[in-house]
């Protein structure tokens, strides 16, 4: 009676053991930190994001600026959805940083975020003047602290932005220019490679950026994009499906933001830029994770 205890107990702490070696034979894939303004902005990136984190086991954690509280004039299907009158100002105002960050946890799950760092800054308005949040709305010294504190314990590996384009919206430009001020100012040794990144389709002409304005440490290595993640990359039965389907499933999520979802099923690339900030150094880093990140580790299946 006494073997036929202990032998299940034996089983059992064996099975624990040989699952606990192979969870240790994964390899950590990299430590990413996304900085961007509003509760939607890491949509640009969602693919990438989640082959980072699903498909190369790395870490994915985002710093979102503002509270996203300006995303209320296209609100009106979501308004039957959360049962707020979203569209009305003072409402829209006072209900959509609670929502907002709702939406963005249930889209992180779907891209596999890890921690999410808010600063609730105003959203102020729709403009494509960097100076307005960078010199009225927003508490730039309290940002960049929490900032620097983030970068400086986490040690991630990459910092992605969106490309601080003029034609880009103001808040967005800010937010890449305090990410490029942060990690500058860290220890050339604990510097994270910083790249800015757009979505475009294959049928557009290619974006062109060496620099934003006089702001000198916006210039990029190169004035197109070094480095890219395909969409478009199909697997599956007989091929017929493609990594849009996370796009869209990430971008669905924010539901309050009308205007942004109509772009559903836009962007066959994801695009980024390298800046000039990293030194050449960081080129092999890059290469190495874009070339894994064009791998698909789903098999094909007959039937």
């Amino acid at each position: 009676m006494r073997f036929k205890i202990i032998f299940p107990q034996l089983a059992f702490l064996l099975l624990f053991a040989i699952l606990k070696v192979e969870a240790q034979n994964v390899t950590p894939g990299p430590r990413v930190l996304v900085v961007v303004a509003h509760p939607d902005d890491e949509s640009i990136f969602s693919v990438t994001l989640y082959k980072i984190a699903k498909e190369q086991h790395g870490t994915v954690d985002l710093f979102v600026i503002t509270d996203g509280e300006a995303g209320y004039k296209y609100s009106t299907l979501a308004e039957e959805y959360y049962h707020v009158e979203l569209t009305d100002k003072k409402a829209g105002q006072a209900n959509l940083p609670r929502i907002r960050k709702k939406e963005l946890r249930n889209a992180g799950n779907i891209i596999g975020v890890s921690n999410y760092y808010f600063e609730d800054q105003t959203d102020a308005h729709y403009g494509l003047d960097e100076k307005e949040p960078l010199d009225t709305s927003w508490n730039i010294a309290l940002i960049k602290r929490n900032l620097n504190r983030v970068l400086s314990k986490k040690h991630y590996d990459f910092v992605l932005c969106l490309l601080p384009d003029s034609s880009t919206h103001g808040e967005h430009k800010a937010a890449t220019l305090l990410s490029l001020d942060v990690i500058a100012g860290l220890p050339e040794n604990n510097r994270p490679v910083i790249l800015a990144a757009t979505t475009r389709n294959k049928t557009d002409q290619i974006c062109r950026f060496s620099a934003y304005k006089d702001y000198s440490e916006t210039s990029t290595l190169t004035d197109t994009p070094l480095f890219k993640v395909d969409r478009t990359t199909c697997f599956g039965y007989r091929n017929k499906i493609n990594y849009k389907i996370i796009a869209n499933w990430e971008l669905a999520e924010h539901k309050t933001q009308g205007f942004t979802q109509m772009t559903m099923n836009d962007g066959d690339l994801e695009e980024f830029w390298y800046f000039k900030l990293n030194g050449k150094a960081g080129i092999d880093k890059c290469v190495t994770l874009f070339n894994s990140l064009k791998q698909t580790p789903y098999l094909s299946k007959t039937y």
